[in-house]
Formats: C-alpha cells, structure tokens, sequence
C-alpha cells in the first residue's frame, strides 16, 4: 500500500524492514523516508529509550560531539545573543555549554523540561540536536520552530543524513532505535528549505545542517 510523503505530499514506495519487521514509506522525489505510523513507539516506551541513553556531562564523548558542533556550526556566525536550545535531553548539555559561552538560553524538552512558556518568545538561533529524526510531523515541527526566529535567526540542526540506498537502509545502524522514525537526504532538507521559505547557509552532509530565517 502506498502512502503520501510527509514532507512533499508525493505517494511513496513501502519498504519492509525484515530484520525489524515494519514498514517505511520512502520518497523517490524529496528523499525522505519515515517510518510507517503504526510502528511509532508511545509516549512512555519513547521515555523508557530515552532513559538508557547516557546523555549528561559524565559522557566525554557526548559533551566533545557538542563541542564540535558549536565550533562547527555555531561560533562562525556572530551577533546571536539569545537561543532555544528545543530538545535539549535529560543533561541538558548543549543548553549549559552555550550558556557558560555566553549565550542567554531557554530550553524545552517534552520528557525532561516540558515549559511551554519558551512559545511566548523569539530567539536569535535555535537548536535542535539528535531531535528531527524523533518529528511525526516534521513539516509542522521545522515551521513551528522556525516561527519562534527573529528575522535573520538561525536553525541548528544535527540528525544523520540518510546517504544510503534502499539496501543500504535496511542495514544502517541509525534506523534501529525505536523512536527514530524520520530520516533525511541532503536533498529533502533543500525541498524543506524551500517550502518553509529559509536558506541553507551550511552543511557537513554528514549530520549538520544549518537555516537562516
């Protein structure tokens, strides 16, 4: 059974998962490939994945790949004072780290700071990290945040680009944990870049992309 994309509205091709046993819908026209939505964990097994990762200070290797990305991605631009860090985990490390390099921060995460009240402000970046992939609805998501920029603002995003054919997916070590459902190519990012009306200053083509409003 086809379905329609979530990014571009395009009808997709099913691809069964033999090693998991489920269904993904993928996109020959923006690339993207989403994970059907009876096979989506709920709430509380999402939170119960969530607990097992060792994502705090006490991990060198997930403060040093936040330390890359700031150098990477966000100290090259300058005149950015406020940010959102959306997502920011149980830590929340990259929330703290920018905020002892000076940044006035907000943080929002719906399992571990659920404060809505970050919706009321605009911000000069945005932060999302190892947060995309997790989007059912990504259109919906990219826009709400990119609602919340001041004109000129910036969109951080780190997720794994899906560089791998059909095949290849059905052995990448990404698409294993259970609450990962969304996966992107270079080009769905440009398909979404364009239809939510933002540019593309940088990416790695690796796991880092970059907006501006």
């Amino acid at each position: 059974m086809s379905n329609t994309c979530e990014i571009c509205n395009s009808e997709t091709q099913a691809l069964y998962d033999p090693q998991l046993d489920l269904y993904y819908d993928v996109c020959d026209h923006c690339g993207f490939v989403y994970k059907q939505a009876q096979y989506h964990v709920n709430e509380k097994e999402e939170k119960a994945t969530y607990d097992q990762h060792e994502n705090s200070f006490e991990s060198p290797g997930y403060v040093n790949m936040f330390e890359k990305f700031i150098d990477e991605a966000i100290t090259p631009v300058d005149e950015m004072k406020t940010g959102l860090d959306f997502g920011s985990g149980p830590g929340p490390v990259l929330y703290e780290l920018l905020k002892q390099k000076g940044y006035t921060m907000t943080h929002f995460d719906p399992f571990f700071h659920p404060d809505m009240s970050y919706q009321t402000e605009t911000f000069d970046f945005i932060t999302t990290t190892e947060v995309a992939e997790h989007f059912a609805h990504p259109v919906d998501e990219f826009a709400h945040l990119i609602s919340l920029l001041r004109p000129g603002g910036y969109l951080f995003v780190m997720t794994q680009f899906n560089k791998n054919d059909n095949d290849e997916f059905l052995t990448w070590w990404y698409r294993r944990d259970n609450t990962h459902i969304s996966f992107y190519r270079l080009k769905t990012f440009k398909y979404l870049a364009e239809k939510l009306g933002v540019k593309i200053t940088h990416h790695n083509d690796k796991n880092i992309i970059v907006f501006r409003k």
